[in-house]
């Protein structure tokens, strides 16, 4: 304890020695880090750098304590150390090295130091401005942060959105800094009416983050993955800001700054924009323009491929007449009708029956030929593993589309894929979590489904479990059979022009195959025909077709576990 506190005097204490002639930045912090490593800060070691500390603290206008830490830090830049690993470099205990935190935050206010939060421990880097100082024998530059104008002021803004984004600073670090750039720039307008709003340090940083956004992205949108990156890794931190930020009682409502961007319904919406106020008031003299953020699950109905399908008579006759249903002119109409009657706007579609019958495919042209973006929906991604943030997600997945259909001018498809999943049967007298997650999205669909406006389309291989309650709601159940020996026929010979009539007709026999079937075994002739130049004949593809049934033409085979 004696030689540690003599250490920490000899290190305070402004050492009078002359600096030596031509010492640069590089030389001074190289000394410093080679002396220190696995000296355990000793007597010796420190008097042996007096020298070098004394020309650091001058150039860098820094303490002692500053000088040899950033040394170390220089020594171990590229790589993000805990405060262990700082001890073990100096082979010094943890307590000794704890004199050396304050140092290590007070670098990083001058931004020679970056420090970022990982599992509930600090990590430290040097940054990268320091280091090419360092290394060219300059001054560290400090960044401009007072007497900003508005513009200079959200760069400053978006530099420390970059840095949490890239959790080089944590979310109360990040809020710190953003209340210091505040305060040293009380003469703006834009701080001076935030002052106004008494907004608290959470608030305020939500609004910084929104207007940077605006400001710097053009992007007036803000969603769920943006409080994900500007709020701390925890779910439950993630979930009680949500609430806050939804709530009607929110500062950031009362005071006009921010709005669900759902106009309905605050308590579920997930995404938000800045409102009129804060753009044309707020951001006066910016000249920023909101420009929507494209939703990532919508796919363009220009960029869906034509593509000829098949169908048995029965489906034809249904697809046919759902397909003149969803046709822009008529479908507007029809809803407007049944509003009148007091009946449900929306229309709910089930396309039912074994894998590779084109029910997924036929949902893609239907939306091609009427015109409609597809609003595809990943129902693994939905049944998130944290207990209740499942039922967010369906409740912010039909707010989304909600808002889709009120803003474009055909109301595009709300697609659930393979939903087996979801509008199976309902578990009676559940007991697990997953079991009571599971009923608690389905009755949300249901009640989603009750209330819809717009069109969606579901897709199963699965219908003996299918929910009563679920049947009922959708109005067009279409069962997608295997093609018909007429239309297995067509597709052979479409997939395949050069195949002749009769060995179309005799593979459709032969063979009892979907169109997925059928298009595997075209690909597999493709592929060969690519690698080999040969075109295959009827024999090799029967070959190809025996492959794809699994049991080699022998019925007596079985795959099985």
């Amino acid at each position: 304890m004696r030689r540690e506190t003599e250490a920490k005097k000899r290190v305070v204490k402004r050492p009078t020695t002359k600096k030596k002639e031509g010492l640069t930045l590089l030389d001074a912090v190289e000394k410093v880090a080679n002396q220190v490593e696995n000296s355990s800060l000793s007597q010796e070691c420190l008097d042996s750098i007096e020298e070098e500390i004394a020309y650091l603290t001058k150039r860098l206008a820094i303490n002692e304590y500053e000088a040899l830490i950033l040394s170390v830090a220089a020594s171990l830049y590229g790589e993000w150390c805990i405060l262990q690993e700082y001890a073990s470099y100096m082979d010094c205990s943890r307590l000794q090295l704890l004199r050396y935190v304050d140092a290590l935050h007070s670098l990083r206010k001058r931004r020679f130091i970056r420090i970022r939060t990982r599992n509930d421990k600090e990590m430290y880097q040097i940054s990268s401005d320091a280091l090419n100082a360092i290394r060219e024998n300059r001054d560290i530059e400090q960044p401009k942060t007072s007497d900003l104008t508005l513009e200079e002021f959200f760069e400053c803004v978006g530099k420390l959105v970059s840095q949490r984004r890239d959790e080089e600073l944590s979310y109360e670090t990040f809020c710190e800094d953003l209340t210091e750039l505040i305060k040293e720039n009380a003469s703006l307008d834009f701080v001076a009416s935030l002052k106004k709003f008494g907004l608290d340090p959470d608030d305020t940083a939500f609004l910084l983050w929104a207007c940077n956004m605006l400001v710097n992205e053009n992007d007036g949108v803000i969603v769920s993955f943006d409080l994900e990156a500007l709020y701390d890794g925890s779910h439950i931190h993630m979930r009680d800001r949500k609430n806050e930020l939804r709530s009607p009682k929110s500062p950031l409502f009362r005071h006009d700054l921010i709005r669900p961007l759902n106009n309905e319904g605050i308590g579920s919406a997930e995404e938000f924009e800045l409102t009129a106020f804060t753009r044309n008031e707020l951001l006066k003299g910016l000249g920023v323009e909101v420009k929507k953020k494209s939703d990532k699950q919508l796919i363009p109905y220009t960029k869906i491929t034509a593509k000829q399908l098949y169908y048995n008579p029965r489906e034809e006759r249904a697809l046919k007449q759902l397909r003149s249903l969803l046709e822009p002119e008529q479908f507007e109409g029809i809803c407007a009708r049944l509003e009148a009657k007091g009946l449900r706007r929306g229309f709910a579609c089930l396309f039912y029956g074994a894998p590779g019958t084109g029910k997924t495919e036929t949902v893609l042209q239907l939306a091609r030929e009427t015109g409609r973006d597809l609003m595809e929906v990943n129902v693994a991604e939905i049944k998130s593993m944290w207990v209740g943030e499942s039922e967010k997600n369906i409740k912010a997945l039909f707010d989304r589309y909600r808002r889709l259909v009120k803003e474009t001018e055909k109301a595009p498809i709300l697609f659930f894929n393979e939903a087996d999943a979801i509008i199976n049967k309902r578990s009676e007298n559940v007991e697990r979590s997953v079991d009571k997650m599971e009923n608690s999205i389905q009755n949300i669909i249901l009640q989603e489904m009750e209330n819809l406006e717009g069109i969606l389309i579901a897709t199963t291989n699965l219908t003996k479990n299918l929910d009563s309650a679920f049947e009922r709601r959708f109005l067009y159940k279409i069962e997608f059979a295997k093609p018909s020996l007429e239309a297995k026929q067509a597709i052979w010979q479409a997939m395949l022009p050069s195949l002749s009539d009769a060995d179309a007709a005799v593979l459709a026999t032969k063979y009892d195959f979907s169109g997925g079937q059928i298009e595997n075994v075209v690909r597999k002739e493709s592929v060969e025909e690519i690698l080999t130049g040969n075109i295959a004949d009827i024999n090799r593809l029967m070959e190809f077709c025996n492959e794809e049934r699994l049991d080699g033409g022998h019925s007596n085979r079985r795959i099985g576990f």
